[in-house]
């Protein structure tokens, strides 16, 4: 991996990261969508939950930076 040297690397990185976990999160939606087990479902939405919370970060580190 290379060594980010500017903030507008960092601001892409942190974009790539967020669009990874966007793309995680519509996978656990559609799991939920898929499986009738309430254990796994439960588990799918507890990671989901985790999921939309890491894009909030993100999203938040992305505008600070981009700001500032």
């Amino acid at each position: 991996m290379d060594l980010i040297s500017s903030k507008e690397e960092l601001i892409e990185s942190l974009k790539d990261v967020r669009a990874v976990e966007m793309m995680a999160r519509k996978g656990y939606e559609e799991d939920i969508i898929t499986f009738k087990n309430f254990e796994i479902t439960n588990t799918i939405s507890k990671i989901k939950i985790d999921e939309d919370a890491h894009i909030k970060i993100l999203t938040e580190l992305i505008r600070m930076l981009e700001k500032s």
